[in-house]
């Protein structure tokens, strides 16, 4: 028998590790809307920003960018150099940057969940992308409040470049998510890839 976590067999690991990305998915689930403070940390590079989600549509904010996207559209706005692109939503991402309504929904085939540590409270899964998955991200290690089924940080491996998204804060959503008005951006270039 295969050991894997804590002298947990393999398989009863890599169903703990099943269980608890399900009940994370779920808690975000549960949420009509949600507001998430995070710190990003790649490099020298560090910055604190935000984001808000309501159904499909969200609005982050990082440094001198802006994100808007509805279920369709992603309009990312560089407020330093006075541009906005305009793509589709990717909506199959999972990355907190690309796509924070799925952030935290790694259920499904496209990753391999293990659960590499549980204990204090606290639990590390590692997510390896499953065959046929070309995602950019890499693997994925969510780092999980075991009491509150919550994340307290993400751990994406680009090719041996890692990128930390340290979890500051979650709420439930006050209002609405902010919609994209382009009158507020009138005098920026549209860049638009549609």
């Amino acid at each position: 028998m295969a050991v894997l976590c804590c002298g947990m067999p393999q398989s009863r690991a890599a169903g703990r590790a099943t269980e608890i990305l399900e009940k994370l998915a779920a808690g975000f689930c549960a949420m009509p809307g949600y507001s998430v403070d995070f710190e990003v940390s790649a490099g020298d590079y560090k910055s604190r920003g935000s984001y808000v989600v309501e159904g499909r549509c969200y609005y982050l904010a990082l440094a001198d960018a802006e994100v808007f996207a509805d279920s369709v559209v992603r309009y990312e706005i560089d407020n330093r150099r006075r541009e906005v692109t305009v793509t589709e939503v990717d909506a199959a991402s999972r990355n907190i940057l690309n796509n924070p309504v799925r952030a935290f929904d790694f259920l499904g085939s496209e990753y391999i969940p293990a659960l590499v540590s549980e204990a204090g409270g606290r639990a590390v899964v590692r997510l390896t992308p499953a065959a046929g998955n070309d995602s950019p991200a890499g693997s994925v290690t969510v780092t999980v409040d075991t009491a509150a089924m919550r994340p307290l940080s993400l751990s994406y491996d680009y090719d041996g470049e890692q990128v930390q998204v340290g979890i500051l804060g979650i709420a439930p959503l006050a209002g609405h998510v902010r919609l994209f008005d382009k009158n507020a951006y009138a005098g920026y270039e549209f860049i638009d890839f549609r």
